[in-house]
């Protein structure tokens, strides 16, 4: 039992269309990363959400869980009495946490008759909106407690929780960003930010212990004891974090993020959104990103092919037959932005065609050159044609290549040769992540 999937959410209850109107277009960036955290939310489909939120009713040396059976609320309070949200709570998992905390002797109380407060609701009404079933709901105030114990707290969820569980640490950043912010203006709370940031992208969650408390107390946050109980769930675990984005026009500072445990077997999860994080930061952005939390896997040298569909069509493929980046991740993430806006067959990919594009990258193994196509097998081996300065190659097992002749034929196209005219030939195999 484990849980392999969590998010950072803000819970500003403008980004919810009914409230935000005209405001909304100052928040795009965290709309347009709720509504991806959603997209991603739908493809794990997880039976049950726990959440943190600062707005629970908080006990000031006490864990808060509600324990009644079902819970709902709605943004009267905001203007929008009809946007509402209703959920059945886990009473299992939720006693398992009880049960194990008093056993650990971490302070808990029962909370009862409560509506949900916005600091879940925001994150829930983009969380589940694209699900067609309905989750269940753990919910859970943090308390001000020292923030070890918190972090122990979260060590206690993740022992007791099912795998298909996504946590959600609901929290908004410093409320003192700009001067008429919501607590005041400190300087303090723009350096705070950026350090939690610069945290949670490092991928050392436990880092956040380390922040200087007048740092902290400066900032006027309600997001910190969040991000702690959320990296003690993560406690012990290799994993790949991802902010999508991070914004404060109005004063508050609203971070989107994501944290996934990777076991061995994740190595292809981390590619591949590795490369569409690349492509769709590139796309919208004109940025090319640093990769992050890189495994020990990709850090050596080697060539890599992204390929890119769209509807089963391809849309691009670029690659590197040798390694002309610092690592692995570094050129997966610099052919998946050639794949995309580079290769001549294909105009640039466009924003609105992202949310259809699937990936796939292959590592190449080192060359060896051959002296008989009997050598060959399209099936498994890659081949590498040439003459002088001029090059081709093909990827292998591809659909539609099932002969070395067909094979030969398309390498020595690409190198600008008629097959009579090659001169060396080399095959090659893959490791391909992504389609099959």
């Amino acid at each position: 039992m484990s849980i392999k999937y969590a998010v950072i959410t803000p819970h500003p209850p403008l980004i919810i269309p009914d409230i935000g109107g005209r405001y909304l277009g100052e928040v795009t960036s965290t709309v347009e990363s709720m509504v991806t955290l959603g997209r991603k939310i739908k493809e794990i489909s997880p039976e049950t959400f726990i959440v943190v939120s600062p707005h629970c009713e908080l006990f000031l040396k006490y864990f808060g869980v509600v324990t009644q059976e079902r819970i709902e609320g709605n943004f009267r309070e905001f203007g929008a009495p009809r946007v509402r949200l209703e959920f059945e709570i886990d009473t299992t998992l939720t006693q398992r946490i009880i049960d194990s905390a008093r056993e650990s002797d971490l302070p808990v109380r029962e909370i009862l008759d409560v509506y949900l407060d916005h600091g879940a609701m925001v994150p829930l009404y983009y969380l589940t909106r694209d699900l067609d079933y309905k989750p269940r709901l753990v919910l859970i105030s943090f308390s001000l407690l020292p923030l070890e114990k918190i972090y122990s707290f979260g060590k206690l969820i993740d022992s007791v929780a099912e795998e298909n569980v996504v946590f959600v640490a609901s929290g908004d950043m410093s409320h003192r960003l700009l001067p008429g912010a919501p607590n005041g203006y400190d300087p303090m709370g723009k350096i705070f930010d950026q350090a939690v940031v610069e945290i949670v992208k490092s991928g050392n969650l436990k880092g956040l212990l380390d922040l200087d408390p007048e740092l902290v107390e400066r900032a006027g946050e309600c997001g910190l004891r969040s991000l702690v109980m959320l990296a003690g769930v993560m406690d012990g675990k290799k994993v790949r974090t991802r902010v999508l984005s991070y914004e404060g026009p109005f004063g508050v500072g609203y971070l989107v993020g994501e944290v996934e445990s990777m076991d061995s077997d994740d190595l292809e999860s981390y590619i591949l959104n590795l490369a569409k994080e690349a492509v769709e930061t590139y796309v919208k952005e004109k940025r090319v990103i640093t990769p992050q939390n890189i495994p020990e896997e990709l850090k050596r040298r080697a060539g890599v092919f992204v390929t890119i569909k769209k509807h089963g069509e391809l849309r691009g493929c670029i690659g590197t037959i040798q390694g002309t980046q610092p690592n692995i991740a570094y050129e997966i993430v610099q052919n998946a932005i050639s794949s995309a806006t580079q290769d001549p067959r294909f105009p640039p990919v466009r924003e609105e065609e992202l949310p259809y594009l699937e990936y796939s990258v292959d590592i190449l193994n080192p060359p060896e050159r051959i002296t008989d196509i009997s050598q060959l097998d399209p099936k498994v081996y890659g081949v590498i044609v040439e003459r002088g300065w001029q090059r081709g190659l093909l990827l292998p097992d591809l659909e539609g290549v099932d002969t070395v002749e067909e094979q030969l034929r398309i390498a020595s196209l690409k190198a600008g040769l008629s097959p009579d005219e090659v001169e060396n030939i080399y095959r090659f195999t893959v490791t391909r992540y992504g389609e099959k």
